[in-house]
């Protein structure tokens, strides 16, 4: 095949297998599956980069669009109306970009990519990139209240898609390069490489796959490479003053996970109860854009911090500029003004509400302890950054990567203990009242058996009905081993079935009728068969994989379920490429 393909001149890339392992061709070009995967992963990277820069981009462009010129010069004579106006301005065009050129674009993007993996191969379509980019900008430089981490995901993790479908790759290297991209997007957005591996291997593949781990890492350090030259190399944010007074301190840390989880799970629960409510609406979805960024805008009135990302207040808590009392204010209104922004068709993520609303939480609670035993806990600003990872890490179940990606931000070694107490109980209690991250709900709440779907039983795809192949050699009850040696190969395979009238009595494995064939060629062959278990054509490769792992069965009859006689043979080599073929779907 692969001198077929080398002396050929056809220029679409070509994908394939050889005797060497799966190679990419291009026209005579030869390149292997590391090599290609790797380059793509630069590539990737790449993209993730400078996608993530052009994005904050244009989320500054829209902003200033909406508040200093419509807002500002055009409305400002209207007062505090014109707070309300610009979201519904925003909101309406977002929900018409949306519905007119890929709907895919509309909410978290997170849950949009998850499905792709499992479901589509890590298809994506192409036009997402330039549809969620300007869709999401003007959501959140209008002042929606919505997160740019799940658009750059997206984006980025169409790029990989792109490169998997331009190089017609299997599913498997195209689901790889799809997590290559959220790496990318996640270490650009949030300058945090590690957190970029770990969100893309623990939400997005679910799984730590030493077979991509090496491509998500290259595309992770280049987009965070892009990302600090232009963004700056330096944490997101600063807490103020953190260090642990003393290690009995770590129990109110504890106690900060166990609130956080009842927080984020609360907040998983607003935003698909919003979500629903407004699915109920019986008017065109324009006006439902209009009715929720409306709100969100009468909030803004007040509370100003609740519009866009929020990394602004995010960074004045955490420097202890913040009072209490706003802070646990803002820990409840992030959620409800997040909830009314995408459950109204607005487009952007939740990672960055999850972080502003744990700030503000843990802020809060800091603050309150350090009342109570100021001579051995830190201030306020320390347990907010701790909030932050326990938030997002119960709303995600994603506990390595709210780690990991929070002290990337901070860049503070001091504060691991304490994030790794408060995170892991947050995230075990959040599985239990969640029942599910804020990710999989959405794709549940579309029909789709996500537990299925992230551990799939890959063997029950296909059933034994799918062999398509001849007949084995057979042998009739009485016959001795000599006449049947006449009509059957020296190579034959796996075992000789045993029949009488029709039906399959044993099997003897072809190892023992060459032995037997030495010492005494005229004893009937029915005499040295084992018995075995039969399979009909509608038994998964499961059962025959199962059955197939006793080192004493080497292969196992198909009967015709309605008359029981005889039909074909499974082989341990059929159940491997059974399962080859499922893996690759």
């Amino acid at each position: 095949m692969a001198a077929a393909l080398k002396s050929s001149h056809v220029l679409l890339p070509r994908y394939v297998e050889t005797d060497k392992g799966y190679s990419l061709y291009f026209g005579r070009l030869h390149i292997s599956q590391s090599t290609y995967m790797l380059c793509a992963a630069v590539v990737i990277g790449i993209g993730g980069g400078y996608g993530a820069v052009i994005f904050r981009r244009m989320i500054d462009g829209a902003g200033y669009l909406a508040f200093d010129l419509i807002g500002g010069r055009l409305l400002g004579h209207l007062g505090f109306l014109a707070v309300v106006i610009v979201p519904i301005i925003g909101g309406i065009l977002t929900s018409a970009i949306v519905a007119r050129f890929a709907t895919e674009a509309r909410g978290h993007g997170v849950p949009e990519v998850m499905e792709a993996v499992a479901l589509r191969a890590g298809r994506l379509r192409p036009r997402v990139i330039a549809v969620k980019s300007i869709a999401s900008a003007i959501c959140i430089g209008f002042g929606g209240s919505c997160g740019r981490e799940g658009p750059i995901v997206q984006i980025g993790s169409t790029i990989g898609s792109l490169l998997g479908q331009l190089g017609r790759v299997p599913a498997p290297i195209t689901r790889s390069l799809v997590a290559c991209g959220a790496a990318s997007g996640i270490s650009a957005t949030f300058n945090a490489p590690i957190g970029g591996v770990f969100f893309a291997s623990e939400v997005i593949l679910g799984e730590f796959a030493p077979r991509s781990f090496a491509a998500i890492v290259i595309a992770s350090v280049v987009s965070a490479v892009i990302g600090r030259a232009y963004f700056g190399n330096h944490p997101s944010f600063t807490a103020a003053a953190f260090y642990l007074v003393s290690p009995a301190e770590l129990l109110f840390y504890a106690i900060l996970g166990v609130i956080c989880a009842f927080w984020a799970a609360a907040f998983v629960k607003v935003l698909y109860a919003t979500e629903d409510r407004f699915e109920a609406l019986k008017v065109p979805r324009w006006l439902r854009a209009a009715i929720g960024f409306g709100a969100v805008g009468v909030i803004g009135i007040w509370r100003p911090q609740v519009f866009g990302v929020g990394y602004q207040a995010i960074d004045q808590v955490l420097r202890s500029h913040v009072p209490p009392s706003q802070a646990l204010l803002l820990a409840a209104l992030k959620p409800i003004a997040t909830s009314l922004t995408l459950g109204s068709g607005g487009s952007g993520g939740v990672f960055s509400p999850s972080l502003f609303t744990g700030a503000m939480l843990g802020d809060a609670f800091g603050r309150l302890v350090h009342l109570f035993a100021p001579t051995w806990t830190a201030t306020g600003a320390a347990y907010g950054l701790v909030g932050m990872a326990a938030v997002f890490a119960a709303a995600a179940e994603a506990p390595i990567t709210a780690i990991t990606i929070v002290f990337e931000m901070s860049n503070d070694y001091l504060i691991v203990l304490p994030l790794m107490v408060a995170t892991v109980i947050a995230t075990i209690l959040g599985r239990r009242l969640i029942r599910g991250t804020v990710y999989e709900l959405k794709l549940i709440r579309r029909g789709i058996d996500w537990a299925a779907v992230r551990h799939p039983r890959l063997l029950t795809r296909r059933n034994v009905a799918s062999i398509q192949r001849e007949l084995p050699p057979v042998g009739n009850a009485g016959e001795p081993l000599s006449e049947i040696a006449k009509r059957i190969s020296t190579t034959a395979e796996g075992a000789i079935p045993v029949l009488r009238n029709g039906r399959c009595v044993g099997i003897v494995p072809f190892p023992d009728f060459i032995e037997h064939l030495r010492t005494e060629p005229l004893v009937p062959i029915d005499s040295i068969a084992r018995p075995t278990e039969t399979l009909v054509p509608d038994d998964s490769f499961e059962r025959a994989a199962t059955l197939l792992a006793d080192p004493g069965i080497a292969a196992l009859p198909v009967a015709d379920p309605v008359t029981g006689n005889f039909i074909g043979m499974i082989t341990r080599r059929d159940v491997l490429e059974a399962y080859r073929s499922a893996v690759q779907l």
